[in-house]
């Protein structure tokens, strides 16, 4: 690798070659600090290290398993299914629970308002047999 630099700096190295070393020494060294750096950087910000350690967790639990492990299909839509189907079961059942809670307060509400007329017809034919009593 120096060689190549060397190429790509020729007339520098011929009339300096100490200095063209010590300028290539300096330009490695500062760029291993700055990769170094950057992936230090790119570890902090995603929390690699953190996941990392999770993965070597899931890792060591996995070891103990005898069924193998859920892998994708390829077939995008069948691995949602899987996913999704559960939930939407869950969901469903939800629903029909509120949907029969629903329909049974419905049913004694109605039930009331049957009973309220029934009470209103009662006393408007009061009324009018209090009515024609006074006339």
């Amino acid at each position: 690798s120096y060689q190549r630099f060397v190429s790509c700096y020729r007339c520098f190295y011929n009339l300096q070659p100490q200095l063209t070393r010590s300028i290539y020494d300096q330009f490695i060294s500062q760029l291993q600090t700055s990769i170094k750096e950057e992936i230090q950087e790119v570890k902090n910000e995603g929390n690699l290290e953190g996941l990392f350690s999770l993965l070597d967790k899931i890792v060591e639990e996995a070891k103990d398993r005898e069924e193998p492990a859920w892998r994708p299909s390829g077939v995008p839509a069948q691995d949602v299914r899987s996913a999704l189907v559960p939930f939407l079961l869950r969901h469903r059942s939800h629903l029909r629970r509120a949907l029969h809670e629903r329909q049974h307060r419905n049913s004694s509400l109605a039930q009331d308002v049957l009973a309220g007329r029934d009470s209103i017809a009662e006393l408007q034919r009061l009324i009018q047999a209090r009515q024609q009593a006074w006339q």
